[in-house]
């Protein structure tokens, strides 16, 4: 997972539970400036304790696992429900 990616993920989440940039950016002690480029992943440095902080606010986790390691179980009932509700939304 790219920093992209997880920026986008935290920006999700927080968008999710309605959430402004000030409002997380004050509740942690952080600039709007310094989440927002987070968000983008255009943040060159971020430690991982302001990492941790920022996706714990917005009830994520972060989770590290071997490279190349298949889908959790979660993750792959996640995909099958996806693809099921797609399938729905197409049927006549």
């Amino acid at each position: 997972m790219t920093l992209t990616e997880i920026g986008q993920a935290l920006r999700d989440a927080r968008k999710k539970q309605g959430h402004t940039l000030q409002t997380v950016a004050g509740a942690l002690g952080m600039g709007i400036a310094t989440l927002s480029r987070l968000e983008r992943g255009d943040l060159d440095d971020i430690g991982s304790r302001r990492l941790l902080r920022v996706a714990e606010y917005l009830g994520l986790q972060l989770v590290v696992r071997p490279a190349g390691h298949g889908m959790t179980l979660e993750e792959a009932m996640e995909d099958a429900a996806s693809d099921f509700a797609d399938q729905s939304e197409h049927r006549p």
